[in-house]
């Protein structure tokens, strides 16, 4: 009975419920801290993106601004009439001479097709230059690690092209007999109205057409190296885009085979000269372990 009794004694519920307050305020507190977390990781995102927006502002006003000193040159070298079409008459020599095939030819072929013309000229026209912001900006978004390599080469690329353009004056082929300038016959051609004046007519040498667009699928095939089926065969794909540029600005009779041979070569010279993406992180080389010596016995 007397151990009935302290068993029933109500005291022990005394002691619990006066227990139970500091188990509650604990519970509260730790409620607080977590609460406590949530302004940090709202600052830090918060600041992330900020530092994200500043650094896509600084990369576009950068490649805005060398476009503008390239295209201010093209228009600052754009007097040499005489020396341009001289030029264009050698190079025309040049190419027959290395057998290369006849741009007049192929243009006359493709002109018995009025969808043909228009397609090309849209296609110069109109996905030289969006094509290639678009992928820059793919990379700037999706693969950080490859935008910087590949923008130093269209910047280093356009800023020898500008060079040639200053020294070596050439008029393209729409302005030489035998030829036609398709883009204004079809009322496509970007150096018409507003674009005749601001544009240099004389710059054929190199073709920033074909070398931009070779520089955009070698983008594309370093970063898709190691992926999927899928995208290794979309990378392969995206070799059309420099083929099917190259036969556009011969049929629209806006460069010549060696325009294209060129820009090639200078992005050639620009990945030798650049360092390249990095392929992998860097690993610690882990210390290679020292055989304990023998002991004679």
């Amino acid at each position: 009975m007397v151990k009935g009794n302290v068993t029933e004694d109500p005291s022990h519920e005394v002691e619990g419920r006066e227990q139970s307050p500091p188990t509650t305020q604990a519970g509260s507190v730790t409620k607080a801290g977590g609460a406590a977390t949530v302004p940090d990781e709202a600052a830090a995102a918060k600041a992330r993106r900020m530092r994200t927006i500043k650094d896509a502002a600084r990369e576009l006003l950068l490649v805005a601004l060398l476009f503008g000193v390239y295209k201010l040159g093209r228009g600052l070298a754009s007097g040499e009439t005489s020396t341009a079409f001289s030029n264009a008459k050698q190079l025309l020599t040049m190419q027959q001479d290395l057998r290369l095939p006849d741009e007049a030819s192929i243009q006359h072929w493709f002109m018995q097709s009025h969808a043909a013309i228009t397609f090309c000229n849209k296609y110069y026209a109109y996905v030289h230059f969006p094509a290639t912001v678009g992928f820059l900006l793919w990379l700037w978004i999706r693969h950080r690690e490859h935008y910087k390599w590949v923008r130093n080469i269209l910047a280093m690329m356009t800023g020898a092209a500008l060079i040639i353009h200053i020294l070596v004056p050439l008029a393209p082929p729409r302005k030489m007999p035998g030829f036609t300038d398709t883009g204004m016959d079809a009322g496509d051609s970007p150096y018409a109205g507003a674009g005749a004046k601001i544009a240099n007519q004389f710059a054929a040498m190199p073709s920033l057409h074909v070398g931009w667009a070779v520089v955009v699928a070698l983008g594309v095939a370093s970063v898709w190296r190691a992926a999927g089926t899928g995208r290794k065969i979309a990378s392969w794909a995206m070799w059309l885009h420099p083929a099917i540029t190259l036969l556009v600005v011969v049929v629209t009779a806006n460069h010549y085979w060696m325009d294209a041979v060129v820009a090639v070569l200078l992005m050639i010279f620009a990945m030798a000269v650049l360092p390249g993406p990095d392929r992998e992180p860097r690993r610690e080389k882990t210390p290679r372990a020292i055989p304990a010596p023998r002991i004679a016995r």
